[in-house]
């Protein structure tokens, strides 16, 4: 989460740099298009030294950040130095229109110092803000004090309108405008903090999905982080949906020769393949079951077509196993087979658990069914079996590929005898 921070304050402070460039370079053309209004041979040019200055503080602090050099140290020497420079021009405004020092507390370009001061706040860390507010506030004092201080004459009163219409200063004025400044100051500095910290949470959440897809199915840690109520056991909705199950034939034997490093190798190179094929088709993971993989698809969220997805991913994954068991065999190494078994039908998604420990399932005569289906490959001499139902589905889905039927065949653990449909036959049929 740190590091999200660092990259996003990061691109903040470009941000930053690259808006004040380009209000400098605004002031300064619009310094050029428009005639002097200043004698020629005035002390100084205050805005034109104070643009130059203020541009070339900003690409140095860019150029820090950009080479990483940025630190907190910088960054606040650079925050102090920029204001400074500001409320400086403010001041040299009396020389260059050869007038009073309380000119300089006269003219319109106060309200630069709140520009300053909100652009930082593009960095979302209250403390710069503060830094530039809490700058701006001693500058301009020490502004007012050197005004009245240099002052040929009475430089008081309290009367507004002779304020305005002399160089004398309106004490109560003053004190507002200072007033203004550190109630901005402090308001904004507060809604960061509280804006940093919704967005540490925000960022934190984020994470924690991360880390719960490694976990759960993607789609049902959406879920979950979604979730406007508590999550309990027994919550559960009704889907209809396409069951697949999935099983390394051959396991076993292979297993015993590989030794514990090997078959969890095995198992990870193996569902590294099939895996991320379920889920480009539309289908969520269940759990894993050793060698097994249950999945399916339209359970996390309803899906119009999930029995046309469910069996295009099983012409893809059969065709993908082909590919691994080819691989591996060239290599010398243990190649064992993909048995799957897809059934559909009205299932329910919902969480089941003591309380304790909750986990999101599929329930239903679908589930039971597919993990039948999936041993009955061995009796059929077929890699992969669908009910007939399931086939008609998802042609009527828009599936088009031609599958084999089946008569009415007895399935171990069901009641009555059914009709099937090849999905894949031995390898090379």
């Amino acid at each position: 989460m740190r590091q999200a921070l660092q990259a996003e304050q990061f691109r903040a402070e470009l941000l930053v740099a690259g808006v004040q460039l380009l209000l400098a370079a605004g002031l300064a053309l619009g310094v050029a298009a428009t005639p002097p209004d200043f004698a020629p041979d005035a002390p100084v040019q205050a805005v034109p030294l104070g643009l130059s200055l203020f541009a070339l503080l900003v690409l140095l602090r860019l150029y820090a950040a950009w080479t990483g050099q940025l630190g907190p140290a910088l960054l606040a020497a650079g925050v102090v130095a920029e204001m400074a420079v500001l409320i400086g021009t403010l001041a040299l405004l009396h020389l260059q229109y050869e007038q009073p020092p309380q000119f300089a507390l006269k003219g319109p370009a106060f309200v630069y110092v709140f520009v300053l001061i909100g652009l930082r706040a593009l960095r979302f860390e209250p403390l710069w803000v503060a830094v530039s507010g809490g700058t701006a506030l001693l500058g301009w004092v020490a502004l007012l004090g050197w005004s009245l201080w240099r002052a040929p004459s009475n430089p008081l009163t309290w009367d507004y309108v002779t304020a305005l219409r002399s160089f004398q200063i309106h004490f109560g004025a003053e004190a507002q405008r200072l007033l203004a400044l550190a109630l901005f100051t402090a308001t904004l500095t507060l809604a960061l903090a509280r804006a940093r910290s919704l967005l540490r949470r925000a960022l934190a959440q984020q994470h924690a999905v991360a880390d719960l897809s490694l976990f759960f199915d993607a789609a049902v840690a959406r879920r979950i982080t979604a979730s406007e109520a508590a999550l309990s056991a027994g919550q559960g909705e009704r889907r209809q949906v396409a069951i697949l199950f999935l099983d390394l034939r051959g396991f076993t034997p292979a297993a015993a020769r590989l030794g514990p490093e090997g078959v969890i190798a095995l198992l990870g190179e193996y569902q590294r393949l099939v895996v991320p094929i379920v889920r480009r088709h539309g289908g969520s993971i269940d759990k894993y079951l050793g060698d097994g993989i249950l999945a399916s698809f339209g359970a996390v969220a309803p899906d119009a077509v999930y029995a046309a997805r469910a069996l295009r991913a099983v012409d893809e994954i059969v065709r993908a196993v082909d590919g691994w068991r080819a691989a591996r065999t060239r290599a010398g190494l243990a190649a064992p087979d993909v048995g799957a078994g897809l059934a559909t039908g009205e299932v329910v998604f919902g969480i089941v658990g003591d309380g304790r420990h909750l986990e999101y399932t599929v329930i239903g005569d679908a589930v039971n069914l597919a993990a039948k289906l999936e041993k009955h490959n061995k009796a059929q001499g077929t890699r992969a079996l669908a009910t007939q139902q399931a086939y008609e589905q998802a042609r009527a889905q828009g599936y088009e590929g031609e599958k084999a039927l089946c008569g009415q065949v007895g399935v171990v653990g069901a009641a009555e005898l059914m009709n099937l449909a090849v999905l894949a036959g031995r390898p090379g049929q």
